[in-house]
């Protein structure tokens, strides 16, 4: 499974690096696609290892910062009540709750260069000037990343735990969480929400390279709507419909912004590059009209296509030869005339009248013989 995945995703980097190059040579071995998914994956190891390590000498500061969201919410007046309200129930809780807060404080921390390994892989082949482009991409990027990453920590997190205490409430329940599972949940309600906010730096690089353009996404933006729909539905760390609304709201805006960003770069497109375009639309007005339908054709037939129709017109039948007219048979002597004649083969009698003809032949020299013989001689 894991290998036909790998392929997958090495084939599409293989269409992105000739769309971005325009080189012709040969495909990429598959061996070198798995070295730089490997070079990829260490370099962003060593950068959250190195990260991490710089962060957890600060797990007391981020200990609190990660409490603040239980007072936003009303569920504590101050530290002090955060603090108590957390229990701990395992032996490496605090520990591990150091250790995860750390990671996604240097993910958070790490992601600009985490970016920049992430497109050196999924974009090879880039040249020089759309290697300047980079930097502005990872500045969006960062940018939308740190938004969402603080919209949830300030706004969603605060009502999503507000929504959970006052629904235990009503069936008579007394919240009691562990330290180990609220910072779990809360570290990764905000680094889900950070990615989701990565929506408009996917689109426009996929617009870049011609996988999508204003045209399409202006016809298919009730499907966009419900793909983002069930994006958030899958990724939100929560069922409640309340946190959904909250995800996917954000991610309808950043949608058609990025409809209109590509409304925007590709009039500038049209007119830098007027020919290219025409031949474009001059291609796509052909493929319309050949598979128009013909359906209200009087003498349309469902059965046949135009390739059977062609080939009838290409194929001519023959011209129609005459016959070579039967062999001519002689007519039977009379003493043979009461014979069944429909019993014999044409074959027979072609051979009887041959035979016949010889006799006589050979008659008639005898007689011109024995005529001779008779005769004086002169």
């Amino acid at each position: 499974m894991w290998s036909g995945i790998l392929q997958k995703v090495f084939k599409v980097r293989e269409k992105v690096a000739l769309n971005l190059s325009g080189n012709t040579d040969e495909e990429k071995p598959f061996l070198e696609h798995l070295e730089d998914l490997r070079t990829m994956i260490v370099r962003i190891v060593v950068t959250l290892l190195i990260s991490t390590i710089g962060t957890f000498v600060f797990y007391k500061e981020l200990f609190r910062a990660i409490q603040l969201p239980l007072i936003f919410a009303g569920l504590a007046k101050d530290e002090a009540g955060a603090t108590q309200l957390l229990q701990n129930i395992d032996v490496a809780g605090p520990f591990m709750m150091a250790i995860n807060v750390s990671l996604i404080t240097a993910v958070i921390i790490a992601f600009p260069l985490l970016l920049v390994f992430l497109l050196q892989f999924i974009l090879p082949g880039l040249k020089p000037n759309e290697k300047k482009l980079l930097f502005p991409a990872i500045g969006i990027g960062t940018g939308l990343f740190l938004a969402g990453a603080s919209f949830a920590y300030a706004v969603v997190l605060p009502k999503a735990l507000a929504f959970f205490d006052e629904f235990a409430k009503t069936v008579g329940s007394r919240q009691d969480w562990t330290l180990s599972n609220y910072v779990t949940f809360s570290t990764r309600f905000i680094l889900v929400f950070g990615i989701s906010f990565e929506l408009p730096v996917i689109v426009m690089a996929m617009v870049k390279l011609d996988f999508l353009n204003f045209k399409i996404m202006k016809s298919t933006w009730r499907h966009a709507l419900v793909g983002i729909t069930l994006f958030a539905a899958i990724i939100t760390p929560t069922p409640d419909v309340l946190t959904l609304l909250l995800m996917s709201g954000p991610l309808y805006v950043l949608y058609a912004i990025c409809v209109w960003l590509a409304y925007f770069m590709e009039k500038k497109d049209r007119a830098a590059y007027p020919e290219y375009y025409a031949q474009l639309e001059k291609d796509e007005k052909e493929l319309e009209q050949a598979n128009n339908d013909d359906w209200d054709n009087e003498n349309y037939n469902p059965w046949s296509s135009a390739d059977d129709d062609e080939d009838k017109d290409e194929y001519q039948a023959p011209a129609a030869t005459p016959s070579a007219p039967p062999p001519e048979v002689e007519k039977p002597e009379e003493e043979n005339l009461g014979e069944d004649q429909g019993s014999r083969m044409p074959d027979d009698d072609e051979s009887a009248s041959q035979q016949s003809t010889q006799e006589k032949t050979l008659e008639e020299l005898a007689r011109e013989d024995e005529k001779r013989s008779n005769d004086p001689p002169a």
